[in-house]
């Protein structure tokens, strides 16, 4: 019997998808639970939380400094912690964009900025548009992301980010095409949804969409990720986004079984 720890997304990080995700961490408690193994659930919102052993699997949705914190204390004690701490904090996007700049997996040209009044900004925002994202954690309301056409709507949008108290930001061109939003478990799960329009995707280009998935994930160090990618009309695809354990909520009964069986793995290796 294995012992492991799950612990939940704190809610100020799920906006409108609490339920969604902690649905999927539920799913996954479930299974190994059917499979004899012992499962406690951790509150990512609660004060305390029960001490891991070295012999503990601890599998985590938390992304705030706090929680953070507490798994990296017991990654250093030796307990396994999927995702890694240090995966974790490199899907945020002032560590993703520097990492994945030029590392091969399309992404579309991206910088970091400051927020607020007189920051130079590139030229080709007025030719392609641009996309304005919170530099730090992933969107935690409708205005973390934001599209522009161009130059000025893009110092607008830093402007109400700084009012926010949101310091960086990333402005990324803007890549024309069909959006595909995969989910993937490292070495043994993929998904793909199916574009709005029904449209099914030919095999080859979805193997494209996993390989371009596995080498941002492995770059940045997580396990259980998801991520956007843009296809464009001359077949190139574009990783928009790629992040630490998603919600998985078009396919949640099969990635939970595929997580489960990674979690078991995990402890096989270290017997």
């Amino acid at each position: 019997m294995l012992s492991l720890l799950g612990v939940t997304r704190e809610r100020l990080y799920s906006p409108g998808r609490v339920g969604d995700d902690a649905a999927v961490l539920h799913a996954v408690a479930c299974h190994l639970r059917e499979q004899g193994h012992r499962v406690e659930i951790a509150d990512g919102d609660a004060d305390d939380w029960p001490e891991p052993t070295s012999e503990t699997v601890v599998f985590a949705m938390c992304q705030g400094p706090r929680t953070l914190e507490s798994l990296l204390r017991w990654q250093r004690s030796g307990v396994r912690v999927v995702n890694p701490p240090e995966g974790i904090l490199n899907c945020q996007r002032h560590r993703t964009v520097p990492l994945l700049n030029g590392a091969g997996v399309g992404l579309p040209e991206s910088l970091m900025v400051e927020t607020g009044n007189g920051v130079a900004l590139p030229q080709w925002i007025d030719e392609s548009g641009a996309w304005i994202k919170r530099g730090d954690v992933h969107a935690t309301e409708t205005d973390d992301v934001v599209r522009v056409v161009d130059r000025n709507a893009a110092r607008d949008a830093l402007i109400r980010f700084r009012a926010r108290g949101i310091t960086a930001a990333v402005v990324q061109r803007h890549a024309e095409g069909v959006v595909l939003k995969f989910y993937a478990v490292r070495g043994s799960f993929f998904h793909c949804v199916r574009p709005a329009d029904g449209t099914a995707l030919p095999e080859a280009v979805l193997r494209r969409v996993d390989a371009l998935g596995q080498a941002a994930a492995a770059r940045l160090g997580v396990e259980i990720y998801g991520g956007d990618c843009v296809y464009g009309k001359d077949g190139a695809l574009a990783l928009i986004d790629l992040n630490d354990w998603p919600s998985y909520r078009s396919c949640r009964a099969s990635a939970a079984v595929a997580i489960a069986d990674y979690l078991r793995a995990q402890k096989v290796t270290r017997q």
